[in-house]
């Protein structure tokens, strides 16, 4: 994707963009700004055109508030609490990337400018990105720090991957090739201006996965001082808002800006996927024989697991009781688990990222799959795809035993999420699903 020639930000005289007239419901609150220089632009004297310069940036506004970058699969995964320490090495090794060359992207603009007031006031911005007359208070030395010392990171050691490269190259491209108006519309509202949020996110997702807070100094003032670093681009940008296009320009800059950062983060998201299960596609394709002769590699169904769950209660109309055991073998992929089900009582309804097969070792029941319900008895064996919703009763008067055979130990490292929380649904309060009493 190029977004590198003037010609692609020609002004012109149409009025596209949003046209509905925000209210406090379906906009975010106007950020007040403090009075700009005299010389900055004059149509500020005029009370009608700072009315219509109010609503266009509560319409700017209200476009970046609810682009889908921030339904991106990463933040989703930071609220979830579904990165683990080394995804988020992962991550933030390539984020810092794009951070430390945060201010080439203002110096770019800079560049680019040609009215003096605008270069000092991103002069001041780059002298606060640079720690002022602290060097190791500086933004890019303050990140490095949350690397080594918060993530255990090998800052030489980070290598960009080329999702990485092309996201810092079109920021730069974009910040010296486009008109002012344009590229402070990418770095204020759709850079900067949105920082303190994002930062929220990524600052939950870290402390979930147990990060300190000692080690997020970078993150927490970025949530309490980028506000006024977006302000002055803002200024900045609106000091144009008297060319003609000027708020058709802006919305296509903060659109691109959004557009860019959310392929960035989901092209993350989807890496993490493979780099969870890499080293088992290595495995596989080495073609050697991974068995351990100090390992056991048998069991009978006869003898007891390794105890791993107890469920028992009433819920509803359910009387639940039954115990899952597990044989631990030295599997990549499979897991295998004897499951056990008091006369007349049923385990969970539930359903999980894993797929199984049930083997009926004894007694009998019903499996009910997505509400079908099949009969079961000893040596039938049932197929469990994956995420269809299941739950076992047993209908004799004898323990229900069951082996179930999944690929838990593939699915369990793929999916991005809270494996126990996704896969139990609130069994327990949704108890007439199947109407398994009936």
């Amino acid at each position: 994707m190029t977004h590198s020639t003037q010609e692609n930000w020609v002004n012109t005289d149409s009025e596209a963009g949003v046209k509905k007239h925000p209210t406090a419901e379906n906009s975010p609150p106007l950020r007040t700004l403090s009075p700009l220089p005299h010389s900055d632009i004059q149509a500020y004297q005029s009370p009608l055109l700072s009315g219509e310069l109010e609503l266009k940036l509560a319409q700017l506004r209200e476009l970046q508030a609810n682009h889908s970058f921030w339904q991106n699969s990463l933040f989703r995964a930071c609220k979830a609490g579904g990165l683990g320490f080394k995804d988020l090495q992962f991550i933030f090794g390539q984020y810092s990337f794009y951070s430390r060359n945060f201010t080439r992207y203002l110096a770019g603009f800079m560049a680019n400018s040609d009215n003096d007031m605008h270069r000092a006031q991103l002069v001041e911005n780059l002298w606060e990105e640079s720690g002022e007359t602290d060097l190791s208070q500086r933004h890019a030395e303050l990140f490095r720090c949350f690397l080594t010392q918060g993530l255990g990171i090998v800052v030489e050691d980070l290598v960009p991957i080329p999702a990485t490269q092309i996201f810092v190259k079109e920021i730069l491209s974009f910040c010296l090739q486009s008109p002012a108006h344009a590229s402070s519309a990418f770095l204020s509202l759709g850079t900067e201006g949105i920082v303190p949020r994002m930062y929220e996110i990524f600052i939950k997702g870290l402390q979930l996965a147990g990060v300190a807070d000692e080690h997020l100094t970078f993150f927490h003032l970025h949530t309490a001082c980028d506000d006024e670093h977006a302000v002055t681009l803002e200024k900045i940008m609106v000091s144009y808002a008297s060319e003609p296009g000027w708020f058709e320009s802006c919305c296509r800059a903060l659109t691109l800006a959004l557009d860019l950062r959310e392929q960035f983060f989901e092209h993350l998201y989807q890496q993490l996927q493979v780099k969870r299960i890499q080293l088992k596609l290595e495995r596989i394709q080495g073609q050697k024989s991974l068995a351990n002769p100090e390992q056991s590699l048998q069991y009978s169904a006869k003898q007891s697991g390794d105890f791993l769950y107890r469920n028992k209660g009433t819920w509803g109309k359910q009387a639940i009781d039954f115990s899952v055991e597990r044989f631990v073998f030295p599997t990549e992929v499979l897991d295998s688990r004897l499951v056990r089900i008091a006369p007349g009582k049923t385990n969970e309804r539930h359903r999980h990222a894993h797929e199984a097969i049930f083997l009926i070792k004894e007694g009998q029941g019903t499996v009910w799959i997505d509400r079908k319900p099949h009969d079961i008895e000893v040596d039938d064996i049932v197929f469990v795809p994956r995420w269809a919703v299941h739950q076992v009763k047993n209908t004799g008067d004898t323990t229900l035993v069951i082996l179930a055979i999944t690929d838990f130990g593939l699915t369990s490292k793929a999916f991005m999420g809270n494996y126990l929380k996704t896969a139990r649904m609130h069994a327990n309060r949704d108890a007439d699903y199947f109407h398994l009493s009936k």
